[in-house]
């Protein structure tokens, strides 16, 4: 159940969610965690609903002293549960654009808030990486040009794509790379893959990046 909890600076420190979704998985995982530490997942996670009077009585019917203790605790844990919920809402609220705040706020509810994000937001993540992955693996560096900045770019892609949760693996960044790179390597990774073979060691994509960038410096 719901326990009084004083909203903070700490208790607010997530990251914005960015309307396009770039970083729902950052945000989501950030903001179970945090409204988590604060005994109230449960205004999220449907494990707990909104206390419900225990007392049933016709109007104008006088409690018994039992019924009466029993409606106090009642009122009790639902100021508690209601300040729970107020809690987790403007958690939600102050990390998201006005405009999805718009969007959400007639959910009532912080569950049905936190549910109509969800929905949105997976789908349209999904769909930016979709782009993402396809952007990444299109990239090319030109003749000439300067594979550091190229490499920075490439890294920085697949950090985007690890922060919605689909990451490319070693071996599919390795081929990646080794796809955008200008005809006139190819003579130079046909000898580091041949001396690779030969030491029956494979590179990894960190260390095909490194060995390139060496190369490109000299």
């Amino acid at each position: 159940m719901s326990t009084t909890t004083k909203i903070g600076d700490d208790f607010l420190c997530v990251p914005k969610l960015d309307v396009a979704g770039t970083n729902w998985v950052i945000y989501k995982d950030h903001i179970i965690w945090s409204i988590d530490a604060h005994g109230l997942l449960e205004h999220i996670d449907g494990s707990e609903s909104e206390p419900v009077d225990p007392i049933t009585r016709s109007e104008g019917a006088v409690l018994s002293t039992d019924e009466l203790v029993a409606e106090a605790e009642w009122k009790k844990l639902l100021k508690a549960w209601k300040q729970g919920e107020a809690i987790v809402k403007q958690q939600i609220a102050g990390t998201i654009p006005d405009s999805l705040f718009m969007k959400v706020c007639g959910q009532g509810t912080a569950k049905g808030i936190w549910e109509a994000l969800s929905k949105d937001f997976q789908n349209k993540s999904l769909m930016v990486s979709v782009d993402l992955h396809h952007r990444l693996q299109e990239e090319k560096c030109v003749e000439k040009g300067d594979v550091r900045v190229h490499f920075s770019k490439l890294r920085t892609m697949c950090k985007d794509l690890s922060a919605m949760g689909k990451p490319p693996t070693d071996a599919d960044f390795y081929m990646i790379i080794l796809a955008s790179l200008p005809p006139s390597y190819n003579p130079y990774i046909s000898a580091v893959n041949a001396t690779s073979s030969v030491l029956r060691k494979t590179l990894s994509s960190d260390n095909l990046i490194l060995t390139v960038t060496e190369e490109y410096e000299h």
